[in-house]
């Protein structure tokens, strides 16, 4: 059996050598590291990289040996670790596929005659955004994707900036086949979840995951350190407004339980916390890393690595869509193959690395 450690509780019975060896050695990129007690993604960033925000980074590059849990490493795994300021691959996408759409308004029905249409939003840095190369990540993804899918099947990736209405009604009248950037809920936990995330359990059928983002509570840095969810009872949490609530209800955490505050974007919610408006801010640990670097004390705040939580963003179409299932086989089969290629890292590496660059 692997023996486990759990971040939040390392092991008492630890050797100080072992943890002084852990806490104070420096790691080389490019090479294979073995998790340590004591150790936790955030420390070997911070020892490989300089900075502990980089740690998404190492989990992207080893997402199946990690597991489901970011907050769980198994002492004696071997990690291999990126290095983050190594050349950058240029995209290889066709921008061309890529464009935007100015209106909402019905538009015929899927047939073999046209090609897959896939829908996307903006403001939405590094995933999806229009002043991004290739539309962001999430975009360069799936263009990359379908373009080695199988079949060669023609498509479009369209920006339709009202997010709204990307599931009703573009996606449930089959305007458009995908749309990309979504969160699945735990559907097996259907019960426990609000309407919104239960009518994307009832009504969608999911690619495999275009990115795990890795979302983590934060707090002012005076707080006490929280090792379960259940410890937030009571707390205001915010997080951003149209963003997925699933990882909270999945955990228990609901209102009245919780008091849920909704602001604008990431930013609002950490700045809430500084400011002591709320006690918690739910946010994806790549996108808030990038914001606490342009805070005067980025001190101020802390995560608390062992409530991170693995988000996985996937596109999304209809089941009522007569090719639902085939369309779906074909989406993952071009994301199967840019995996296996690598290029779908360096495509990850590389926005993430510019998106931490235009943030500092």
């Amino acid at each position: 059996m692997k023996k486990t450690v759990l971040l939040a509780a390392v092991s008492a019975v630890a050797t100080l050598a072992s943890q002084a060896s852990a806490t104070n050695s420096n790691i080389q990129c490019g090479q294979d590291y073995t998790v340590r007690a004591g150790d936790f993604l955030s420390g070997i960033a911070k020892r490989a990289y300089g900075q502990a925000g980089s740690y998404t980074l190492i989990y992207q590059a080893n997402a199946e040996a990690i597991g489901p849990n970011p907050a769980l490493i198994n002492v004696g795994a071997k990690l291999f670790i990126p290095c983050e300021n190594a050349d950058l691959s240029a995209s290889v996408a066709d921008t061309s596929t890529v464009g935007r759409a100015e209106t909402t308004a019905a538009l015929p029905g899927p047939s073999s005659s046209r090609p897959i249409r896939v829908l996307t939003g903006t403001d939405w840095a590094p995933f999806t955004n229009e002043d991004q190369e290739q539309g962001g990540l999430l975009t360069e993804v799936a263009n990359l994707a379908l373009a080695q899918a199988d079949g060669k099947p023609e498509y479009q990736i369209d920006f339709i900036n009202d997010w709204g209405a990307h599931l009703s009604p573009l996606l449930t009248d089959h305007a458009y086949d995908f749309s990309i950037g979504w969160t699945q809920p735990n559907c097996d936990l259907i019960d426990q979840l609000n309407d919104d995330s239960k009518f994307r359990c009832n009504n969608f059928n999911w690619t495999d995951p275009l990115y795990q983002q890795v979302v983590a509570y934060y707090t002012k840095s005076d707080m006490a350190d929280y090792g379960e969810h259940a410890q937030l009872s009571g707390q205001t949490i915010c997080r951003p407004a149209g963003y997925s609530t699933a990882m909270l209800e999945e955990v228990g955490l609901a209102e009245p339980d919780i008091t849920l505050a909704r602001l604008a974007d990431p930013e609002a919610c950490l700045k809430a916390v500084v400011a002591g408006d709320v006690d918690v801010a739910l946010v994806a640990t790549d996108v808030a890393e990038g914001i606490l670097e342009t805070f005067e004390d980025p001190a101020v705040v802390k995560f608390h690595e062992p409530l991170s939580y693995m988000s996985s963003l996937r596109a999304l179409i209809s089941k009522t869509h007569p090719e639902s299932e085939e369309l779906v086989d074909t989406f993952n089969s071009g994301l199967t193959k840019i995996k296996d290629s690598g290029v779908w890292f360096d495509t990850v590496r590389r926005h993430l690395t510019e998106h931490r660059a235009s943030q500092s």
